[in-house]
């Protein structure tokens, strides 16, 4: 626990410092591959947790390393709601925003593809 009291007291700085409005603490970087209902798919993607304190209350932010973007969708698909109060949902969001997509996109009788994972260029 003494990691998470590091995080907590850098949390209380960050939070009262006059030249910071709002900040993020990586708490980790997790590496998944995905079940995507495919025999021979299984797309990797990585996830980072941060944690941060927004009106008072800490919360659990996460980053996606790729977007997905299947041919049954118009563009890639950035996700809009990234923090929660649970870590354990927040990794849940992030693995789904992924695997919903691609799920679809399988039943509708795509052959699946490494390249439906669009790079994020700021993960």
């Amino acid at each position: 626990m003494e990691s998470e009291m590091a995080v907590e007291a850098l949390l209380d700085y960050l939070e009262e410092h006059r030249e910071v409005s709002e900040s993020y603490v990586l708490l980790r970087e997790i590496k998944a591959y995905l079940e995507v209902d495919h025999p021979d798919f299984y797309p990797c993607i990585r996830i980072k947790i941060y944690r941060t304190r927004l009106n008072g209350q800490d919360w659990f932010h996460f980053e996606l390393s790729h977007n997905v973007h299947t041919p049954e969708q118009a563009g890639p698909y950035y996700p809009s709601r990234t923090t929660e109060e649970l870590e354990t949902i927040a990794v849940d969001r992030a693995i789904n925003a992924t695997t919903t997509f691609i799920k679809a996109a399988i039943r509708a009788g795509h052959r699946p593809s490494d390249r439906w994972l669009v790079p994020n260029e700021r993960f």
